[in-house]
């Protein structure tokens, strides 16, 4: 039963030659998007979801008092004179009336107390998914669409906590109105059930025009969202070009199409509304002229007729509740389908038990990997086959739409391969923890993105932890501290949104910083100095021994001077490798990259 240690060639000399490799399965049991997924979350309040609805079933019973109040006073109080019965009635209803509001009062108070937490739960699980999910659903997606996606969460809570409630209620009182109202006049109760059920039909019939005016008011709210998003982020660009009056024109198409959508859902639900108050002010109507042919006919008592008409109200209100609310039953269920789109949609993550490799060597290796970004479209990347040594530097040049910063995002674990296989520290990436991999990876880019808040808070963005002292020694490998500390507010300096008030050099020194953070062992330069000035550029070539000491080194680049040093350089064209090796021997090739590099020189 001891633990024996064995050496590798030890443990060959045992081995049979055969193996059996595990892994884990792939993750493929999903639970869909639904209105359960709601109802799941608000259960784990059991118990304020349980008194909330005793409470609400309390007052609905106080509903039936004041018709039977009404019964009373007209027939009894009135025939007899008893003014001492009525102030014992009255005194009753008063206190009925003050123990009915508290209990409304705090009803209301737990439900809004609760709804709360569970909007603070629902919407952290919302935006948790959403940043698991892989980067294939942003690109796909415009940003306003997503935002609005996201929105539709208020719409759904909101029908479930509130209305859910009144729904169940309502049904449930519907029945006991209709067996009240049973014991005044079956007569008079048919003809209640008949115009109920006209009204009801009504709004059943125009679901399905209901349903798509809905679905075409979102598609143009989404489409105005995502237009504005567009146009604000670009605003630099719209004022140098001076296509302000261009970029209003469509901004006023957009809203016109959002704003004819309303109004044609608008337009629907008035006229269905219409209809339905009409009809039941006829049912009133009826309920009266046939009813009191019933009193004329000693059947009912004034005060029964009173009480049934009462007891009708509150049997149409409810059931008119149920019906305006088979409206917004159907804008939550299309609320549901576009959240859906989110929380349907798997997460990056491929294996239930992925492996946790939380400090990585850097080994990088390619064996034959095919990529194509869709189905349907031809192959990126063509039998890609390279290997990375710990601590070694790979320079990748090719033309434009080559393959290059693919083979990046694959080593990010951004995309996964279509056939093949990406290996790190000789595990292949699909069974690895995503964002356990990205804490070892550093990646700057030709573009990179600076959040609204202080140079400092920017830095430290992956390692909230970081000390003072770590975040001025990475600042001055990426070349930024002397700028840094000429500024006003040194490393509290507020950069604005996406980096505003800082130049390109500087936001460019700030993201080097950024990625140095963390000491990942694979740093990546995807075109990072490609849009620099000279004096940018070589302040960052400076410090690149510094900035690349100790790790993994991929250099994406146009400038070939960038690619010299490297241990090796990769050449693509068209998604192949056509060339590699070392500066020298490319040259002595008089290849592909000799060409792109005597084109450089002039």
């Amino acid at each position: 039963n001891s633990v024996k240690e064995l050496g590798a060639s030890e443990l060959f000399d045992l081995c049979s030659g055969e193996f059996i490799v595990l892994a884990h399965k792939t993750l493929n049991s999903q639970i869909k998007f639904g209105f359960a997924w709601f109802y799941k979350r608000m259960l784990s309040f059991k118990r304020v979801v349980f008194e909330v609805l005793l409470a609400s079933f309390i007052m609905q019973l106080f509903g039936l008092v004041m018709p039977l109040f009404t019964q009373v006073v007209l027939d009894k109080v009135l025939t007899h004179h008893s003014i001492s019965t009525l102030n014992v009635i009255a005194f009753a209803f008063l206190a009925t009336i003050i123990f009915e509001m508290l209990l409304s009062l705090s009803r209301n108070y737990i439900f809004a107390h609760t709804t709360t937490k569970i909007d603070a739960r629902l919407g952290s699980e919302l935006f948790s998914h959403l940043a698991l999910l892989p980067m294939t659903y942003f690109e796909n997606r415009k940003v306003g669409n997503i935002v609005a996606r996201v929105r539709e969460l208020d719409s759904i809570r909101e029908f479930i906590a509130n209305k859910s409630v009144s729904v169940l209620l309502d049904i449930l009182f519907s029945f006991v109105f209709v067996f009240m109202m049973l014991l005044y006049s079956v007569k008079l109760t048919l003809i209640a059930i008949a115009f109920i059920s006209v009204i009801a039909a009504i709004y059943f019939f125009i679901t399905p025009v209901l349903r798509k005016r809905l679905e075409d008011k979102f598609q143009m709210g989404a489409a105005s969202n995502s237009y504005l998003v567009e146009a604000v982020t670009g605003m630099q660009t719209v004022k140098s070009l001076a296509i302000e009056g261009s970029m209003q024109k469509m901004w006023e198409e957009n809203l016109g199409r959002y704003v004819r959508s309303s109004f044609n859902l608008s337009n629907l639900s008035n006229v269905a509304s219409g209809f339905a108050s009409a009809l039941q002010k006829l049912m009133t109507l009826c309920i009266l002229y046939f009813g009191v042919g019933l009193v004329i006919e000693g059947k009912l008592s004034v005060g029964q007729l009173i009480a049934f008409q009462m007891f009708a109200g509150q049997f149409s209100a409810p059931v008119m509740r149920l019906v305006g609310l088979w409206n917004e039953f159907q804008q939550a269920l299309l609320s549901v389908d576009r959240l859906g789109d989110i929380l349907n949609t798997p997460t990056e993550q491929s294996t239930d038990k992925p492996i946790a490799l939380n400090n990585i060597e850097g080994d990088i290796k390619f064996d034959a990997v095919n990529f194509r970004y869709r189905p349907d479209l031809n192959l990126v990347l063509k039998d890609i086959s390279f290997h990375v040594s710990p601590g070694k530097s790979v320079g990748i040049v090719g033309r434009s739409g080559s393959g290059k910063s693919t083979i990046t995002k694959l080593i990010e674990r951004l995309y996964l391969q279509s056939s093949g296989a990406v290996y790190i520290d000789g595990i292949d990436i699909r069974h690895l923890n995503p964002y356990l991999l990205r804490q070892n990876i550093g990646v700057v880019l030709q573009e990179n993105y600076l959040f609204s808040g202080s140079i400092k808070e920017n830095i430290a963005f992956a390692a909230s932890g970081a000390s003072m002292e770590e975040i001025i020694r990475v600042s001055k490998i990426a070349g930024a501290h002397d700028f840094i500390a000429e500024l006003a507010g040194g490393y509290d300096t507020f950069v604005g949104e996406r980096g505003s008030s800082l130049s390109g050099g500087q936001k460019q020194r700030i993201a080097i910083a950024r990625a140095l953070i963390n000491n990942p062992k694979i740093l990546i330069f995807d075109e990072a100095t490609s849009a620099l000035d000279y004096e940018s550029e070589s302040i960052i070539n400076k410090n690149l021994s510094e900035i690349k000491k100790g790790k993994t080194f991929i250099i994406i680049a146009h400038r070939l001077n960038s690619v010299k040093n490297c241990d090796e350089i990769l050449v693509l064209d068209k998604g192949e490798i056509v060339e590699r090796g070392k500066h020298e021997e490319l040259m002595a090739l008089g290849g592909y990259y000799k060409s792109l590099y005597d084109k450089q020189l002039g």
